[in-house]
C-alpha cells in the first residue's frame, strides 16, 4: 500500500509555521549579534588592558625600585669638598672635573650599572653601581676602578 501523505519538506507550510520559523530565525540572529557584540567588547577590553600594561611597564623603565624622588642622572653632581664633579648630559656625554681639570667621557646607564668611557686613552674606562639618594647619587666603584666596592656620595649641584 502506498502512503499518499506529502513529506513535511515538500508540503506547503501553514501561516502559523511560517510565522514560527521567522520568529525562531530572528531569535537566532539576535543571539548571534549578542555573541558577536560580547566577543568584540571582550577583545576591545583586552586590547585596552594590554596597552595600559605596556604603558605602565614603560613608565617604570630606568627607575630603581622603591624610590619616590626624581632619579634623573642628568645634571652635575659633586663630592662634598667639590674636588670631584661629574656632569651627565642627556645626549650620553659627560665630564669629570677632578681638581679643576676636565676629562670628557661618554656614558651609558643600564639598570643600575653606569658605564663610563673616557675620551682620553690614558684614563681607564670604568663601571659604577648607581643608587639614587634624596640629595644626589651614591656610586659604588666596580669594574675598571682602583677601589672596587668603595662608595662615593655625590650631591646634586645643578640639573
Amino acid at each position: 500500500m502506498q502512503d499518499n501523505r506529502i513529506p513535511p519538506q515538500t508540503r506547503p507550510m501553514t501561516e502559523a509555521e511560517i510565522l514560527r520559523r521567522r520568529k525562531l530565525r530572528r531569535a537566532a540572529i539576535k543571539k548571534q549579534k549578542r555573541r558577536r557584540t560580547l566577543f568584540l567588547t571582550a577583545c576591545g577590553l583586552a586590547a585596552v588592558l594590554l596597552i595600559v600594561g605596556i604603558v605602565l611597564l614603560c613608565r617604570g623603565c630606568g627607575h630603581t625600585e622603591g624610590s619616590t624622588h626624581n632619579e634623573s642622572i642628568y645634571g652635575s653632581f659633586a663630592i662634598s669638598d667639590r674636588s670631584c664633579v661629574y656632569t651627565f648630559r642627556e645626549d650620553g656625554s659627560g665630564e669629570l672635573r677632578l681638581s679643576g681639570a676636565p676629562y670628557r667621557f661618554r656614558f651609558a646607564l643600564s639598570g643600575r650599572t653606569l658605564s663610563i668611557d673616557f675620551e682620553a686613552e690614558a684614563l681607564t674606562d670604568c663601571e659604577y653601581e648607581v643608587a639614587y639618594t634624596d640629595t644626589g647619587l651614591e656610586l659604588t666603584a666596580g669594574k675598571g676602578t682602583a677601589t672596587q666596592g668603595e662608595k662615593f656620595t655625590l650631591n646634586r649641584t645643578e640639573k
